[in-house]
């Protein structure tokens, strides 16, 4: 994981960056579903899959990238299943960015995309949720941190979260899934512009569909 770490480093350096925005994560493994994983010591594994959210400082603005790939270059099926559930609630969550929205309600509607996948994972029962604590839910389980964050001069940057979203906001989309029994942690976050007429994905070229990162992984 230090390795993968070192590299990060030296391309950001090299780019003209003052270097990591944050103290980055490099998980590997049971590693990967470590909200906050930052030992970055352990060996990357054979059938592991590997998360990297990491990014760089570049004049004085922060950047926040999440990407999950497979350490061998090839996701198992139940793996691929978990990051295309992922990769699905994260494509909705940014469709549901404008001015006007309320951040707390957004993150509502995403853990209800996120409890929707997680049943048809069969992580959950949809008979056990009909009946659950409203104030209990289960996909916290799975799914236990915020979907977005503002972004900036810092990485959480200063601002109301609370106040309605506006053009020109800087944004964060992260959802997550968590399988610590089966050593699967899947986070994938882009940064976005929020405008008036939805969005700019200022990381929509960074590949994070499952075929472009094994055909990358995998080419010569």
């Amino acid at each position: 994981e230090y390795e993968i770490e070192a590299e990060y480093a030296h391309e950001f350096l090299r780019n003209g960056s003052r270097g990591f925005a944050y103290e980055p994560i490099i998980a590997s493994g049971a590693n990967s579903c470590v909200l906050h994983y930052i030992l970055n010591d352990q060996v990357c594994r054979d059938g592991d899959v590997l998360l990297l959210d990491v990014a760089a400082e570049y004049a004085n603005y922060n950047a926040d990238l999440t990407r999950t790939i497979p350490v061998n270059g090839r996701f198992t099926k139940r793996q691929r299943d978990v990051y295309n559930a992922v990769l699905r609630i994260q494509q909705t969550a940014i469709q549901m960015l404008r001015p006007g929205v309320m951040y707390y309600e957004y993150h509502k509607e995403v853990q209800k995309l996120t409890e929707s996948e997680l049943i048809n994972l069969k992580l959950l029962d949809k008979h056990d949720v009909a009946k659950q604590d409203p104030d209990k839910p289960l996909f916290v389980k799975y799914f236990s941190h915020g979907t977005s964050h503002m972004l900036g001069l810092d990485v959480h940057d200063v601002g109301n979260m609370y106040h309605k979203m506006v053009a020109g906001m800087v944004w964060t989309v992260e959802p997550g899934i968590y399988i610590r029994e089966e050593k699967i942690g899947v986070r994938i976050e882009n940064n976005v512009v929020i405008q008036d007429d939805g969005v700019i994905d200022l990381m929509k070229d960074i590949p994070r569909e499952a075929d472009e990162i094994e055909d990358i992984m995998n080419s010569k």
